[in-house]
């Protein structure tokens, strides 16, 4: 996921290093169990699965973004795998390897929805300028 300019000072000045040394580590696949989506691999996901796009596809010139028909009769949307790096206690300083997951987007934004959906709802008060009542 894209570091939001506001926490860009957090991160440490050797980041792009960190982050390499994560996709490596992982082999370029994403780190989540079950998932073998690979780094810029184009496919669609089904079932929970990622799908490589078949070589039918790439030879006729298909590409992420388009939607094609499925042999089912359904369609799918082939989408371009962007791994990223989670931090597992959502801590930017925190750079420990063990603390960095090299995961899919689709994951890595599985794993933060309650931190998102916390964050959503703080931004939100703020902007109301609401306060908290006591229970």
């Amino acid at each position: 996921m894209p570091i939001k300019p506001e926490n860009r000072a957090r991160y440490p000045a050797n980041w792009p290093e960190i982050r390499e040394g994560i996709l490596r580590r992982a082999l370029w696949r994403c780190e989540h169990e079950g998932c073998e989506a690979l780094h810029h691999d184009v496919g669609y996901w089904l079932n929970g699965k990622f799908v490589p796009m078949p070589r039918a596809l790439r030879d006729a010139g298909c590409s992420a973004g388009q939607t094609v028909a499925c042999w089912g009769g359904g369609e799918v949307k082939l989408i371009k795998i962007v791994l990223t790096i989670a931090h597992l206690d959502h801590t930017p300083e925190n750079c420990d390897p063990a603390n960095l997951r090299a995961w899919c987007q689709r994951h890595h934004l599985a794993y933060d929805q309650a931190h998102h959906t916390t964050n959503a709802y703080m931004t939100r008060k703020a902007r109301a300028n609401t306060m908290e009542l006591p229970l």
